[in-house]
């Protein structure tokens, strides 16, 4: 695990990391910050050649539309050809918990049918694959952290058989805006790099 610590903004909202995989966790305080480096995510990832799979939640959803829009981001021939696939968090997870946690089995078959399909569309080296979701933000979110790690910890199984570059994002508020300690140590665990929120200098 590595910290990024980059002084400029656009460096810190996306380290890049070239042709690797990587499984990231992005840390904020403000949505706009949030939204506006996913639109960048998005933009870069396109024109790199690679499909894009957002998993997001209702929340952001609308106001990361709105940006895509306005950033002439061309996302409808993506979308058409199976290269921008965009989800809902919450219908998504839903397909793949059992009770109160994320099951290997139906997590493989749900998010592994939707990555082939995104990795056959790719038109990038290797057919990489960029995703961002934040499914385990929810969960942290509802208080189930067992749930969460342990689906960061399927993520990484699910690495082991796919070639993706993926993004997950928990608010600062959700660690009662203290990021230290054991909650915050054993998500940064599960990671390979940690982003730090916008106002961490």
């Amino acid at each position: 695990m590595s910290t990024f610590d980059s002084t400029t903004l656009e460096a810190r909202q996306f380290p890049v990391v070239g042709n690797e995989q990587a499984h990231v966790v992005q840390f904020y305080t403000k949505d706009s910050f949030l939204l506006d480096g996913l639109c960048e995510f998005v933009r870069c990832a396109l024109e790199d050649g690679e499909s894009v799979i957002l998993v997001v939640s209702q929340a952001h959803r609308d106001g990361l539309r709105q940006r895509i829009k306005a950033a002439r981001v061309r996302t409808r021939i993506a979308s058409r050809t199976g290269r921008y696939v965009v989800l809902d968090a919450a219908e998504t997870m839903a397909k793949f918990m059992t009770g109160n946690m994320p099951d290997r089995r139906k997590f493989e078959s749900v998010m592994g049918m939707v990555i082939r399909r995104a990795e056959g569309a790719s038109r990038a080296k290797y057919r990489r694959v960029a995703i961002f979701g934040e499914m385990v933000a929810l969960l942290w979110a509802e208080k189930k952290f067992d749930a969460a790690i342990k689906l960061e910890q399927l993520w990484n199984e699910l690495a082991q058989t796919h070639f993706f570059y993926l993004r997950c994002a928990y608010p600062v508020s959700s660690f009662q805006g203290e990021l230290k300690g054991e909650p915050y140590c054993a998500v940064c665990a599960e990671h390979s790099v940690v982003v730090p929120a916008e106002d961490v200098a």
